[in-house]
């Protein structure tokens, strides 16, 4: 389920792109058409892949308030001709890449397609499997403001103690008025 989307036809969002290099091979892919639902779902994916390594530059009109959880993040690219196809990074992310902070999980790519939907499987363990299943992560990064929002208990706090205050401002006019 959807909980938020953004369209750059709708205004939701601005992009730019960077191709990074014209000729480039990926060792294995996993598309649609080629993901299948259990128990036949260790495809090996779908061979190497060849096309334009392109850099995606994305900004957000409206920003996203995302409390502290996972989330799934579906791209999705119209293109006039072709396939979009998202690469993977290795996992766990090694440099020079920035490896996720102690205590923090490094989650694989999941992945499905009409097929298999509203199911997901697991890129490398689910898909390409193998004697050690490798894993993947999507690769990208993101870049944002982190902004403290107070918890709705912090508010009925505050709200509490205003009330408090002017109860006692009310209790000090009234005392001073009948003495």
């Amino acid at each position: 389920m959807a909980f938020t989307t953004r369209d750059s036809g709708a205004g939701g969002l601005s992009f730019s792109t960077n191709a990074l290099a014209a000729s480039f091979t990926a060792n294995n892919s996993v598309q649609p058409g080629g993901i299948h639902p259990i128990p036949g779902q260790t495809t090996g994916g779908n061979g190497s892949v060849s096309g334009t390594e392109v850099r995606f530059d994305i900004a957000f009109t409206t920003p996203l308030t995302l409390p502290a959880d996972h989330y799934f993040f579906v791209p999705q690219v119209a293109l006039d001709n072709g396939d979009f196809l998202w690469l993977s990074a290795p996992r766990p992310i090694v440099p020079p890449g920035t490896p996720f902070p102690p205590g923090v999980t490094d989650l694989q790519s999941w992945t499905r397609d009409a097929g298999l939907d509203p199911d997901w499987l697991r890129v490398g363990t689910d898909i390409v499997g193998g004697t050690s299943a490798p894993t993947f992560n999507a690769a990208f990064s993101l870049d944002g403001t982190l902004v403290a929002i107070p918890e709705p208990m912090s508010l009925s706090l505050l709200a509490s103690a205003l009330v408090g205050l002017v109860m006692l401002r009310r209790g000090s006019l009234r005392g001073s008025a009948s003495a």
